[in-house]
């Protein structure tokens, strides 16, 4: 399922980590709405983190995104291939051409998470389709239809089950479907905007045992988080020391990297990374080999 994050005017924008999240947990594209100087603007059609990610920060320096109105979608594919043009949101409007572009001005901007049955063909995915033959002539019937509660009803009676958001010219920002207000003031559509670590099973004087067989204060609790992190492989030119000197006697195979430069080794018993204090890549410049659309979202196992 998609994410949506909309964010009213004067709340921050999410965190680079937490649009990594929202990446990675939704991983078939992305896109931008904001309303400023009387329009909605889309960008939209970015099918790598790097991109999006940079187009975002270059959007805050430009406009200053904390203190407007903004949507971002994050997508994966249900109704409609994986490509640029099916990227969210999308501008209102009756025109096949207009609907597919990845960069255009609008009165209305949409976004829309869920599948909205009896819409989409292979050429439309289910949302234009909708937004075609529903939303636009709506619109046409009832000015300011965003504005009009019998309008919105409509909507919200043929997109049950479905998440929705609608950011008007005017900087008016309406949610459809159950959102989850957040501590930082943005509403998200469902939870894959975050990954929370969870506990999962001890380990104690080397024994395998379960969280619910040993008392808490006997417990030495392990939990699982998520990350972005790149395999390092088997280049020969990359090398791992210990801090205290000497190199680290493991091919660079078994070894990840986060953005910090952070390295980590993967256990392939617990099907998770966990991270090596004491260990490091031998040059600050192999850093470098960090890349964000090489990054897996990977399971960290951690001591708590």
């Amino acid at each position: 399922m998609c994410v949506i994050a909309a964010k009213p005017a004067g709340v921050k924008m999410p965190t680079r980590e937490q649009m990594e999240v929202m990446w990675f947990n939704n991983p078939d594209g992305a896109g931008i709405m904001y309303a400023k100087d009387g329009k909605v603007h889309i960008d939209k059609g970015y099918m790598k983190p790097s991109a999006f990610l940079a187009h975002v920060e270059a959007l805050q320096r430009k406009v200053n995104l904390d203190e407007i109105p903004v949507v971002l979608h994050f997508r994966i594919a249900s109704a409609g291939g994986i490509k640029p043009e099916n990227c969210h949101p999308f501008p209102l409007t009756s025109s096949e051409q207009i609907i597919r572009r990845l960069h255009c001005v609008s009165d209305v901007g949409i976004a829309h998470n869920g599948t909205i049955h009896g819409y989409g063909n292979s050429l439309l995915s289910d949302t234009m389709q909708y937004i075609m033959l529903q939303i636009y002539p709506l619109s046409c019937a009832v000015p300011y239809f965003y504005r009009n509660r019998a309008a919105l009803e409509t909507i919200v009676n043929s997109t049950k089950g479905s998440w929705m958001v609608l950011l008007s010219c005017e900087g008016d920002l309406i949610t459809i479907g159950d959102f989850f207000p957040e501590r930082d003031g943005i509403f998200y559509s469902n939870k894959t905007f975050h990954h929370r670590p969870c506990f999962c099973d001890i380990y104690t004087n080397g024994k395998h045992i379960k969280a619910d067989r040993l008392p808490e204060e006997e417990a030495d609790f392990h939990y699982l988080t998520k990350k972005p992190l790149v395999w390092l492989g088997e280049e020969k030119a990359i090398q791992i020391e210990k801090t205290w000197g000497g190199r680290a006697d493991m091919n660079s195979g078994d070894w990840l990297i986060d953005r910090t430069g952070q390295v980590y080794r993967w256990y392939p018993e617990w099907d998770a990374a966990i991270a090596m204090e004491g260990y490091r890549l031998k040059t600050e410049r192999q850093k470098a080999v960090f890349d964000i659309d090489k990054a897996v979202f990977t399971e960290i196992y951690s001591r708590g």
